[in-house]
């Protein structure tokens, strides 16, 4: 008898742990001791570790680099086995744990789980991961609540309900927030900045920034994180569950005149800047698809005075957000007008004039055989419709149908005949739209020369839709250069401030 030699199995360890392994009942470590044990155990030597996949996130997202990995390899059929510890580790939801068994089995992989009995190629065995499926849910959602609860419970307490301190403040072993000096004086000094000086949250991060100071990560600060701080009740002494107020245990690090000082400023250009976003239609017209060309950030609109005079202009979001690109504030009317003007122009334009109507009655010439097809097919529907109720009306005149039942019928057929003739006109109508008259040069010259006015005229809303169907980026490489992409059929072409728009008064132009 011949010896058959069996390929050793191909193993993958897929684990996982949720925050750190400190605080984990199995860390990763101990996961893999654990899958190599049942290995051994199982096939003694005669097996090959293809990968270890290790994740450090929760089992409630797919968004998991290392999962993402072994799926992906396991469509390339890189190993024949998967091993977890429990199948929780895998995934904390039933759908998408089903699902990528599922995967896994039409790959020919076998998910097998070493403190948990099942086999899914077996109904029973599907079914028993389906309902382990279901307890791991339950417990991951049991947790959530239980940590809900406790957190709240703290809170109400006046202790810190958990996770890293805040800026400003140290978590000592009592389970109190214990002031950091250090940090304490930055928080003073943002403050004092926007209270007293009357700073915005992003030229009080530039000037944290400038002066050297840096958040607790070492990154730069910025105007969101500012914000947060500034809205902050915790820096006098207060705990915030659910936009509820509780009296903490901890120390204040400002006082509360100071803190309301800044909460009425933070309110009056909330307030402000709900007036500013009403008159600016929301947003600008080339929010969206206006780029920075330094850093790749979008542009988006913003405003502010000169001189007794309202700019719009639009600003790199990566500058305005983290202070980490030199653009310039770009002019929007002065854009906006240019790109307007430059679209004119091309509709002026005969040869690219002729070229758009050629295109037109190309795609609308192709577009009738089908039509042409369709109402052949409804001509024989009709008339198979019409033959259906003169057979009808021939058993009623033979007398070999009753007259209530071919009334019926025929009142049933005449209105799927009168369906079918609508159907028919519409489609004939079209056909008949489908030849354009002449190019009339002349009178489109005219209509073109009436585009600035009738595109002033429109809704922001209105503008802002022509002009995304019309443009499909704007890069703006500094203020007076932009580059801009048409959906028109025309080259791509840079478009130079200095030479193309005239000179506004220079009062009006923003400051670098």
């Amino acid at each position: 008898m011949a010896k058959v030699k069996l390929e050793r199995p191909r193993i993958a360890f897929y684990t996982r742990i949720s925050t750190d392994e400190d605080h984990q009942k199995y860390s990763l470590d101990a996961q893999k001791d654990r899958l190599e044990a049942f290995c051994k155990a199982q096939w003694g030597e005669d097996w090959t570790l293809y990968k270890l996949y290790r994740d450090t996130e929760s089992g409630t997202h797919m968004d998991r680099p290392a999962l993402q990995e072994m799926l992906s390899e396991a469509e390339q059929k890189a190993f024949d086995t998967l091993l977890v510890f429990r199948v929780d580790r895998l995934s904390r939801k039933v759908r998408e744990l089903a699902l990528m068994v599922d995967e896994l089995t039409r790959q020919g992989i076998t998910l097998r789980s070493i403190t948990e009995p099942f086999d899914t190629s077996t109904a029973a065995g599907k079914m028993m991961l389906q309902m382990l499926g279901v307890f791991a849910e339950f417990e991951h959602a049991t947790i959530v609540e239980r940590t809900r609860v406790g957190m709240e419970r703290k809170v109400k307490g006046g202790q810190w309900h958990g996770g890293q301190a805040p800026y400003g403040y140290q978590f000592n072993p009592e389970k109190r927030l214990v002031v950091s000096e250090e940090e304490a004086l930055v928080v003073h000094k943002m403050f004092r900045m926007y209270s007293e000086e009357e700073k915005g949250a992003f030229s009080v991060a530039n000037a944290l920034n400038d002066a050297g100071y840096r958040k607790r990560t070492g990154k730069k600060w910025d105007r969101r994180v500012v914000l947060h701080i500034l809205r902050n009740p915790l820096y006098i002494g207060k705990m915030r569950w659910r936009e509820v107020e509780y009296d903490g245990n901890h120390d204040p690090i400002i006082s509360e005149e100071l803190f309301n000082q800044a909460a009425d400023i933070l309110r009056a250009r909330a307030e402000d800047m709900k007036g500013r976003q009403w008159h600016n239609g929301n947003e600008r017209l080339l929010a969206g698809i206006a780029r920075c060309a330094r850093c790749g950030s979008p542009m988006f609109g913003g405003g502010g005075q000169k001189n007794g005079t309202y700019i719009h202009y639009y600003v790199c979001s990566k500058r305005m957000n983290r202070d980490g690109c030199d653009q310039a504030y770009v002019r929007a009317d002065l854009l906006e007008a240019a790109i307007v003007q430059d679209i004119k122009t091309m509709l002026m334009d005969d040869h690219f004039m002729s070229r758009a109507w050629e295109a037109t009655n190309q795609k609308l010439a192709a577009e009738r055989p089908d039509l042409d097809k369709e109402i052949e097919r409804l001509d024989v529907q009709m008339a198979e419709t019409q033959r259906r109720m003169d057979r009808y009306f021939g058993a009623f005149e033979a007398g070999t149908m009753e007259p209530t039942l071919c009334n019926h019928k025929v009142k049933e057929l005449d209105g799927q005949l009168q369906q079918l003739v609508a159907e028919k006109q519409n489609l004939e109508a079209r056909r008949e739209r489908l030849d354009l008259p002449a190019l009339d040069m002349k009178a489109f010259a005219s209509l073109v020369d009436r585009f600035e006015e009738v595109f002033a005229a429109g809704t922001n809303a209105q503008k802002k839709h022509l002009l995304h169907n019309l443009v499909k980026k704007v890069l703006i490489h500094d203020r007076r250069t932009v580059e801009v992409w048409y959906a028109l059929p025309n080259p791509e072409r840079f478009e130079n401030w200095n030479t193309e728009l005239p000179r506004k008064d220079s009062n009006l132009r923003p400051s670098d």
